[in-house]
């Protein structure tokens, strides 16, 4: 039996150029940096969003109530 994941095309799934393919083979540290360096982004992007709406309720403006003619004001 031999590893699933090893070989001549291990990676070629992800679809690279043979040159991009040939370095992930001999250093695939670059793709698991790629991969976290990816997930930090989105993650911090997240929290910005998530930030802007907590933060922004308070600030929230209601809109103005129409008034209906001929209705008598207390």
């Amino acid at each position: 039996m031999g590893q699933a994941f090893s070989g001549p095309d291990a990676f070629e799934f992800l679809g690279f150029t043979p040159k991009a393919t040939a370095v992930l083979q001999a250093n695939p540290i670059y793709l698991f940096i790629l991969l976290v360096v990816i997930l930090g982004c989105v993650g911090i992007g997240l929290i910005c969003y998530t930030t802007h709406l907590i933060t922004n309720k308070p600030y929230y403006k209601p809109k103005p109530k129409k008034e209906v003619k001929g209705a008598a004001k207390k």
